[in-house]
């Protein structure tokens, strides 16, 4: 019989110990302030002496005590942590659309600056590589010209961090009153904002073929230029 209770006060101890583990001492003081630990030691109505979680010991007089509670103590759970970072790396994956808007600044000596609007859509493979389609409305400001870049657009993100250096290349054709092969290529950064949004600011040059017909008073003929030109924009990442 002794030791069997013997036994039963081991087991007691040993599981009173395990409840302890789990429960941390919360000391609320009359000014406020809160102080989580364990009391290694108290000194009945006169002061107690808590541990906290980082290793510092705190001594506290009893008449600065409002009340004592204990709390269950936060376990961390690792597997749940890997899939939060697993889940976190796929955020981007899926439908993305992008809207630009930008001024470039013509770089040969045809006067060619535009404003351009752009937007693009398609997939997001990962948070590192997009794939998609769009269309830009090119306003040419020294000259009564529209045109019409109709792409294929192809992102790269660098890094998957909430501020992520990227480059981009669209490439395709251009209709309306500008006709031939468009490209267009930049690097910038994006700044991640709520969900899968995030502003971009990119540094872009930009590519324009020129198929035109010149008509005179004793010639006529077909002729093209290369339109070259570097640009600064601003998007929104949807």
């Amino acid at each position: 019989m002794r030791k069997l209770l013997l036994l039963l006060t081991l087991l007691l101890s040993i599981s009173t110990y395990v409840a302890a583990q789990n429960y941390t001492e919360v000391v609320y003081l009359k000014n406020g302030s809160v102080i989580k630990g364990v009391i290694i030691e108290q000194v009945p109505n006169v002061s107690l002496k808590i541990k906290t979680s980082d290793g510092s010991l705190i001594i506290c007089q009893m008449n600065d005590v409002e009340k004592i509670t204990k709390e269950e103590r936060y376990t961390r759970d690792y597997r749940k942590d890997a899939n939060n970072r697993k889940a976190a790396r796929n955020t981007l994956k899926g439908y993305k659309g992008f809207i630009d808007f930008g001024y470039i600044a013509d770089l040969s000596d045809y006067d060619a600056n535009k404003v351009e609007i752009s937007t693009s859509h398609g997939y997001q493979f990962n948070n590192y590589f997009y794939l998609g389609g769009g269309v830009a409305a090119d306003f040419y400001t020294d000259a009564d010209l529209i045109a019409v870049p109709i792409f294929v657009d192809f992102r790269a993100n660098f890094i998957n961090k909430k501020v992520t250096p990227f480059a981009d290349i669209k490439t395709g054709y251009s209709v309306g009153d500008v006709e031939g092969l468009y490209v267009s290529t930049g690097i910038g950064v994006r700044f991640s904002l709520k969900g899968k949004k995030a502003l971009n600011l990119k540094l872009e040059y930009n590519y324009q073929q020129y198929d035109y017909y010149y008509s005179g008073y004793y010639i006529s003929y077909d002729d093209t230029a290369d339109l070259e030109g570097l640009g600064f924009k601003v998007g929104f990442e949807f």
